[in-house]
């Protein structure tokens, strides 16, 4: 079984050349190479794509940059949309077996979040039987862009639109995470989010012949409209210290009992192929806080790894507390009338802002539903 990966934007381009380094099983083609596409205009970014890992065709950086700006990517987006397209059929075509997609963007620059949600939308209306996860990254809270609050929420309301399962990944969180290190790089950062996201791109014991993203979207999204995942990993020679930090990891993640949690997937590594004991499973499942509703909201699978570690996926309703501080920066900009300008001339208006952030205000409201 096999997914395709595009990889949008700086950002998306940087966290993917260090997926591919990792050399998933889902994204690898019989011959050695990658089924995975790259886009973005940063030359330098793209220059460090080793030639011998794609297709020659699988790289687009011959159109004009974004400007940062959600509504000049998604304009510029509709000039190459064919083209991309047909690269992701020939993907296709030379799959044993194609699942779906994994989109990896972020949703602060133009690029990330323009490019990422019109490629978004067109997957889904081509192939919309195909699994559709986006993993899609929140900037710093201290601010990368000046209008990075319109872009996360213009794009998270065409990603609730078509995507299947979205896998927020907050670069604040992933910060405070390291902060134990003296200076935390970018690389470092990233290092971690394709850590965390093995539990998607691995196989195990359990789906030994399936694709683990597949079957961590039906457990994780049980409910269609509340589809954001977080994910999560500690790696290290002492597998209680990892089940001992995993557990402090998810108890942050919710809130310290402050947020309920639907469902989870948590994933152990180790050099022999073992399930955790049944003491350890009940440690890790308490500190979910899942909701009352769900009889099976979490799964344990096993794989063999070299580096022994505990990586997990919960989909919990702290979403509102991630994506609110950008809904009020937007709020507050939008009453201004600040920027809207550089949006109204790609004809992204204020009908469409009300429309995003209505459907912000509604998964808010859903998840509370989903979580009572």
């Amino acid at each position: 079984m096999a997914c395709i990966g595009v990889f949008i934007g700086q950002c998306g381009v940087t966290i993917g050349l260090q997926i591919l380094a990792s050399n998933p099983p889902s994204l690898t083609c019989y011959d050695g190479t990658k089924h995975a596409i790259f886009i973005d205009t940063e030359i330098k970014v793209m220059s460090r794509i080793p030639k011998q890992l794609l297709r020659s065709n699988n790289t687009f950086s011959d159109f004009p940059g974004c400007g940062g700006c959600f509504a000049k990517g998604l304009a510029s987006a509709e000039s190459f949309i064919d083209n991309i397209m047909e690269n992701v059929r020939v993907e296709i075509e030379r799959t044993d077996c194609c699942m779906g997609f994994m989109l990896v963007h972020s949703l602060c620059g133009g690029t990330g979040s323009g490019y990422g949600s019109r490629i978004t939308q067109e997957l889904k209306s081509l192939y919309p039987e195909m699994f559709l996860v986006n993993v899609a990254v929140l900037p710093f809270r201290t601010g990368e862009n000046p209008i990075q609050s319109y872009n996360v929420v213009l794009a998270v309301d065409k990603l609730q639109q078509y995507s299947d399962m979205i896998v927020l990944v907050e670069n604040s969180v992933v910060g405070q995470e390291l902060a134990g290190k003296q200076k935390v790089s970018m690389t470092q950062v990233n290092d971690k989010i394709v850590s965390d996201l093995q539990i998607i791109l691995r196989n195990c014991k359990q789906v030994p012949k399936r694709c683990a993203m597949w079957e961590v979207m039906k457990i994780v999204c049980s409910v269609a409209t509340v589809k954001f995942c977080s994910l999560g990993s500690h790696h290290g020679r002492d597998m209680t210290e990892n089940i001992e930090r995993s557990v402090r990891s998810i108890k942050q993640r919710t809130g310290y009992g402050k947020f309920k949690s639907l469902s989870g997937v948590v994933l152990s590594s180790h050099t022999k192929l073992q399930l955790l004991d049944q003491r350890l499973e009940s440690k890790i499942s308490k500190s979910f806080n899942f909701v009352d509703w769900n009889p099976f909201p979490v799964e344990f699978w096993c794989c063999q790894n070299k580096q022994q570690g505990i990586n997990f996926a919960i989909n919990n309703e702290r979403i509102e507390e991630s994506l609110m501080h950008e809904t009020d920066s937007a709020l507050l900009k939008f009453h201004a009338g600040a920027y809207l300008h550089w949006y109204s001339q790609y004809n992204v208006g204020k009908d469409e802002f009300a429309s995003a952030f209505e459907t912000v205000n509604k998964i808010f409201e859903d998840y509370k539903y989903s979580c009572r």
